[in-house]
């Protein structure tokens, strides 16, 4: 059986037949796929958001990540025909900046969404982020590269992009002597940047929010860099901005009809308030008190203070119940300063009022595997399994409670399923070998993994070599 390589982003691209023009620029009448397909994309891209988790770069906050997802989803919902689900995670990193990988998966900087002063200036970011995956445009540089085998080029997209958030990491993956005709092939062309402007501006037009964040958002942080973008200003750097492209996305706003939506939507300003206490951030500024007395509680729980956090999130809970913000951060305070029948009390009424939330699920799970209920956490785990198939957090709940169990062939099997709900084909190609070591007695399990392990190398453009 052929063992999957951490250097899989690579292989899928190596034996891809590279397609330019004769200027050096992809044919834009003509598809990318021979190049780069939709599928290898999104490999590439689950595997680079692999490496950055693995790095400890990421924020992983299921409240957060759930604010920005469907954030994404409501702005690409008024485009369609993408090729892409978005995939927005946020870089624990102050540095203001965003930037989109193959497939769909988009990288936002925690000092970007703390310095946007509206929610319309950060729908504008990810928007023009969202049109880059779109439109495919790092594709479309790749396509341009004719200088070197694409195997190269698919390793450098990965060093380059790595590198934005650590340039140690990025230094590590860019070895070989063309880092700069690859950087080249990825930098985004001023007719990609207009481009990625205009779709942005219509899809934040057509999704109901006021599109003059974005060019508010550009011009502040122009501003502010006074002419030298300097390394907190790297969104400038990787996204030139000029006075000539300001002027053109002011004439497009006046083409645009007038926003449904303009206000900062509660879960915003709870958004911002929350990442300022995961990062360690006490100076951005929150406009309402109650925002300021939640990032205290979120603040204290990490400190190991559950039950001031406990005191602090109580009114916000007893004002807004059913407020996920509020409820599920008192309901884990509590659980950790032992009134555990109050939070169970709490995860009840929220999953009664999310029938079929996984995330939910798997903090139920958590819970009784702490409390070394493994039996009812396993059962729990497979019946949001059953309710939610395609979710990542159930198949990630069921796989610890199996795991906690006993269970090893269902725990690396689950695993697996979890990395390629994720479309991260390497780490589910390993997880599942591993879980067919386990099947010598289970058949119908080998047949399973067997024909999953297949499909998997048939995505990856590999042969079973049993």
């Amino acid at each position: 059986m052929i063992r999957a390589t951490l250097l899989f982003l690579a292989l899928v691209l190596a034996t891809t037949p590279v397609r330019a023009s004769g200027s050096g620029l992809p044919d834009l009448g003509n598809p990318v796929d021979t190049v780069l397909s939709p599928a290898e994309e999104r490999q590439i891209g689950a595997e680079v958001f692999s490496r950055l988790r693995e790095r400890g770069g990421v924020v992983e906050d299921t409240l957060i990540d759930a604010y920005l997802n469907d954030l994404g989803i409501r702005l690409i919902s008024s485009s369609p025909g993408s090729p892409f689900a978005p995939n927005l995670v946020v870089i624990d990193n102050s540095t203001i900046n965003a930037f989109t990988v193959p497939g769909g998966h988009i990288a936002v900087f925690s000092g970007l969404i703390l310095t946007a002063e509206n929610e319309s200036e950060l729908a504008g970011v990810i928007a023009h982020e969202i049109a880059h995956a779109t439109q495919r445009h790092i594709a479309q540089r790749v396509a341009a590269q004719t200088g070197n085998s694409m195997t190269a080029v698919a390793g450098f997209i990965a060093g380059i992009l790595l590198g934005a958030v650590d340039p140690q990491l990025g230094a590590a993956v860019a070895t070989t002597g063309i880092a700069g005709s690859a950087q080249s092939s990825i930098n985004y062309t001023r007719m990609h940047e207009r481009e990625a402007d205009r779709i942005a501006l219509d899809m934040l037009a057509r999704a109901g929010v006021d599109p003059e964040g974005m060019v508010s958002f550009f011009e502040t942080l122009q501003r502010r860099a006074g002419g030298e973008p300097g390394r907190q200003f790297e969104f400038l750097r990787t996204h030139p901005m000029n006075a000539e492209r300001i002027s053109a996305i002011k004439d497009r706003l006046d083409s645009l009809p007038a926003a449904t939506t303009r206000s900062d939507s509660h879960s915003f300003r709870l958004a911002r308030a929350r990442l300022a206490a995961l990062v360690g951030n006490t100076d951005t500024p929150l406009a309402e008190e109650s925002d300021r007395q939640y990032r205290q509680a979120i603040i204290a729980r990490r400190a190991g203070n559950p039950e001031k956090a406990a005191r602090l999130l109580t009114p916000l809970y007893e004002q807004d119940s059913g407020n996920l913000w509020y409820a599920l951060p008192l309901a884990r305070a509590l659980n950790d300063s032992g009134e555990t029948e109050r939070a169970d009390h709490i995860l009840t009424d929220l999953i009664e009022l999310y029938p079929g939330d996984a995330t939910l699920m798997r903090v139920r799970v958590k819970w009784m595997l702490d409390r070394g209920e493994t039996d009812s956490a396993y059962r729990a785990a497979r019946s949001a399994v059953e309710t939610s198939p395609d979710d990542p957090a159930a198949a990630l709940a069921l796989s610890e409670a199996a795991n906690a169990s006993g269970r090893t062939l269902e725990h690396h099997e689950q695993l697996g399923r979890y990395f390629l709900l994720q479309d991260n084909l390497v780490a589910a190609h390993q997880e599942l070998e591993t879980a067919y070591t386990y099947t010598a007695d289970h058949p119908r399990a080998r047949l399973r993994i067997e024909s999953t392990l297949e499909d998997i190398e048939r995505r990856a453009g590999q042969e079973r070599d049993d």
